[in-house]
């Protein structure tokens, strides 16, 4: 009696450790190149909500190439992920192989997959797999997007106000795919962060104003801005009369010649992800801006006035260098809120000037 007393409370004492295991959050390394969990034995996993094959390659300390091969890299909620080429073999030995028939159809032919399309990548993406230069492009954080226009388009777009953010920051982040190269997007596809990966990439970030820098690779000529406007006038003719010129200080926000730069502060940064996808650049979309000027009226009887897209972005090579650094800035008509409208006309445009700094995939 005593032995199965025993037995019973061993037993309780396993499952109840067992749970409190798997109920505690896994903690978060704090950089971004320390190793991830590490394996528990398990050879199958159950895929839950959130998961991504790059954070769970993480999490068990598997090569992510090998995780997506084992498991015809195929990942949905609720599916048996294998962990080891064991585990794997097993199952496909189990099955009884399929007999050919004379009436069987011919397989279909594969249709390759683009290269830079990140939501339906089929083959891994890893820097032993690497056969083009690869750009990684860093979307701007939720909590740099300013606007005070979400309403209007919300309402005109029949959407909920907080999916205006998303729409943008969405389309310009599947947008910045550079021809010739192999983007990696931390947004969307198989390479999805989850979102606590992303602000944990996030906070190994830091921002603020700098100079703007044009990269070497953009030949696009430097558009000075015109003056104008009654004050800008008066000033020229005092100056023409012998008059002081008077100077009046510029906020650093709207100083043309600055941009909102963004400095990587963890050390291990592109290391990691050198390491990890063989990364060539790296473009950061900093902050997002959509401001309407209500001083620029351009049809007072329908109220219809200039709105401001601005976007500032920073380009990195992957030996942690700056290659550009500027800020776009787009005007549109405060009257057009079609948010599908607002995209197709100046998404396009806003993703090619900043690509323009990139270098040609053939340099």
């Amino acid at each position: 009696m005593k032995a199965i007393v025993k037995y019973a409370l061993t037993n309780l004492i396993f499952v109840f450790a067992f749970i409190t295991a798997e109920a505690a959050p896994a903690a978060w390394p704090t950089t971004i190149n320390q190793h991830a969990i590490a394996a528990q034995g398990d050879s199958v996993y159950l895929v839950q909500q959130g998961d991504t094959y790059y954070s769970l390659s993480r999490r068990f300390n598997i090569p992510l190439d090998s995780l997506q091969k084992w498991n015809e890299y195929k990942l949905q909620i609720g599916q048996t992920l294998y962990l080891n080429r064991k585990a794997m073999a097993s199952v496909q030995v189990a099955k009884p192989k399929p007999q050919p028939t004379a009436a069987k159809a011919a397989p279909a032919p594969t249709v390759p997959v683009a290269s830079n399309s990140a939501s339906r990548a089929a083959a891994p993406r890893t820097a032993e797999h690497k056969t083009k230069s690869r750009v990684m492009v860093i979307p701007f954080d939720p909590y740099l997007y300013f606007s005070d226009a979400d309403d209007e388009i919300a309402k005109k777009s029949k959407i909920p106000r907080q999916n205006v953010r998303h729409v943008f920051r969405n389309r310009l982040n599947a947008l910045l795919a550079p021809e010739g190269y192999e983007t990696i997007h931390l947004l969307g596809g198989v390479y999805r962060d989850s979102v606590s990966e992303l602000s944990r990439l996030y906070k190994s970030l830091s921002y603020n104003y700098q100079d703007n820098k044009q990269s070497k690779y953009n030949n696009q000529p430097v558009v000075k801005e015109e003056k104008g406007g009654a004050l800008d006038w008066v000033q020229r003719q005092k100056e023409k009369l012998g008059g002081e010129k008077e100077t009046q200080p510029v906020s650093v926000a709207k100083d043309p010649t600055k941009h909102f730069g963004v400095k990587v502060k963890d050390p291990n940064f592109f290391s990691y992800f050198n390491n990890q996808y063989g990364i060539d650049y790296y473009v950061f979309i900093n902050q997002f801006e959509v401001k309407t000027n209500y001083e620029n009226c351009l049809d007072r009887a329908a109220l219809n006035y200039e709105r401001n897209f601005l976007v500032h972005y920073s380009i990195y090579n992957n030996k942690g260098e700056l290659v550009s650094g500027n800020k776009i800035s787009v005007d549109y008509e405060s009257n057009m809120n079609d948010v599908q409208r607002i995209v197709s006309d100046n998404m396009p445009a806003m993703a090619k000037r900043v690509l323009s700094d990139l270098p040609s995939s053939g340099k």
